[in-house]
């Protein structure tokens, strides 16, 4: 299988504002998935919030000649759909109690929409690396905590001892916590909590 082209900040903004597709496709796969968790959050509903998240791209790519000028192109992105919500339910007549539960202070409360954007991110980061643990911890730690299984359910489906279960289970935690930035930030708590969140991004 062939291994998925890295680009640095800076490349991407010189590919994208050059109209490269392959930057473009880099810059929605690295961001899809946590966008639309973020947005799903503002509109309750997630095919809506897959429609928004499309919107926003498709006019990013209209305005790619841009890109060179934009500081940080993820936090652009949060920003662009958050508005991209706020506007949607601000013309939706048919979600009434979800725009009269968003004050006007709550929209403006930028850290509360940041805290939004660093745990959507935080979650993705952690799907994305459960699907690289090794093998056999990956089947554990997704019977765990994706399908809710117990340790001791999982050593009988898979035919292990219930103590090899939660040495893989550890290790898990262990190699996820490492991989997230900045790891020594982030309490086992809410790691475990941002963990049983991956069950919804997919």
């Amino acid at each position: 299988m062939a291994t998925a082209v890295k680009f640095t900040e800076d490349e991407l903004k010189f590919l994208l504002a050059a109209g490269n597709t392959i930057a473009f496709k880099a810059v929605f796969d690295r961001h899809y998935t946590q966008l639309v968790y973020f947005a799903e959050k503002f509109t309750g509903d997630r095919a809506e919030a897959e429609d928004i998240v499309m919107e926003v791209f498709a006019r990013f790519w209209q305005k790619r000649s841009d890109s060179a000028t934009i500081a940080n192109l993820s936090s652009f992105l949060f920003s662009s759909v958050k508005y991209a919500c706020i506007d949607f339910l601000r013309k939706e007549a048919r979600h009434p109690i979800l725009l009269q539960n968003i004050s006007t202070e709550l929209l403006n409360e930028e850290t509360i929409i940041e805290g939004e954007e660093v745990f959507s991110r935080l979650v993705h980061q952690i799907y994305e690396n459960i699907e690289n643990l090794p093998d056999q911890c990956r089947t554990i730690f997704k019977l765990i905590y994706i399908e809710g299984k117990s340790t001791k359910e999982v050593a009988e489906t898979l035919n292990l001892s219930v103590q090899t279960v939660r040495n893989q289970k550890t290790r898990g935690l262990s190699l996820i916590r490492a991989k997230l930035n900045p790891p020594q930030l982030l309490p086992l708590v809410l790691l475990q909590l941002a963990i049983l969140y991956t069950q919804g991004i997919r």
